[in-house]
């Protein structure tokens, strides 16, 4: 299993090693909220953390490996909804279950989260997120056929699009129920056109 983007060669296999990841990784959202990307350098986050810079450098190589992995976090909250998808029950609201998991793993702390969101978006991390948001796309919208990849793509791709942009733009929609509604309302009537376009059998 490939280790977290961001974690260095030594994995926080113990306990004790998690929480100190943990420490930092909390530390670093709320330097980011309180203070925004002008205050978020790698000694405020360790002095926030309550450990040494040396500490810190042990398990992250900079500020950027730390908000890759606050990104890997999100991916994991996003992969996590897919497979709660998979195991739903029948009958539940597949396209609920598709939205929700990615409004979720981006709602709130939005400073923090549009700093996180913009480093994925500069670098080839953002490949992950689209692995991610192609596993979550295969449940939701059906892996068997129903749905091809090509419609996965563009069905999962326009969900992430609108998230972005609320996210980046730090938009009041993100926090709004009625966007879930919205996106949800997107995607049937995209199934729906899809559909009525498929020749009879």
């Amino acid at each position: 299993m490939a280790k977290p983007a961001g974690i260095k060669a030594r994995k926080p296999v113990q306990e004790r090693s998690r929480r100190t990841v943990d420490a930092i990784l909390e530390a670093a959202v709320q330097i980011l909220e309180q203070d925004g990307e002008a205050g978020f350098t790698t000694n405020h986050v360790a002095r926030r953390a309550g450990v040494s810079i040396g500490t810190l450098y042990q398990y992250f190589d900079g500020k950027d490996a730390i908000l890759l992995a606050l990104s890997e976090r999100a991916n994991i909250d996003i992969r996590r909804g897919g497979e709660q998808a998979a195991s739903a029950p029948h009958g539940a609201d597949p396209y609920r279950l598709a939205v929700r998991p990615l409004l979720a793993a981006f709602a709130g702390r939005r400073t923090a989260r549009r700093a996180v969101l913009k480093a994925v978006l500069a670098r080839r991390d953002a490949v992950d997120l689209g692995r991610e948001l192609d596993a979550a796309s295969a449940v939701a919208f059906g892996a068997g056929g129903e749905v091809d990849a090509l419609h996965r793509f563009i069905l999962s791709r326009a969900l992430m699009g609108v998230v972005r942009a609320a996210v980046l733009e730090g938009s009041p929609f993100l926090d709004d129920p009625g966007l879930e509604d919205g996106l949800v309302r997107l995607l049937r009537a995209y199934r729906s056109a899809l559909a009525a376009e498929a020749p009879a059998k």
